[in-house]
């Protein structure tokens, strides 16, 4: 079982991942998600670990299933 620490930082790889991958920028994505960019970079550098309606806002901005941000 992943720690806290551990699944934070797993989960705010793959939301980056998967921004790039949809070339998508924080800037965008935060717009998209109704977000701040700098709420968006804090989460992918693990700073901050999301709720599960900011995953849900960040899914539906990149078009991807919320398990993803999860394998």
């Amino acid at each position: 079982m992943l720690s806290k620490r551990e699944l934070t930082v797993e989960v705010g790889k793959r939301i980056k991942k998967w921004r790039k991958k949809r070339n998508v920028s924080q800037e965008e994505l935060a717009d998209r998600a109704g977000l701040y960019r700098t709420y968006v970079g804090h989460l992918e550098n693990a700073r901050y670990s999301p709720s599960v309606y900011v995953l849900y806002k960040i899914a539906k901005a990149l078009k991807v299933e919320i398990p993803e941000f999860f394998r």
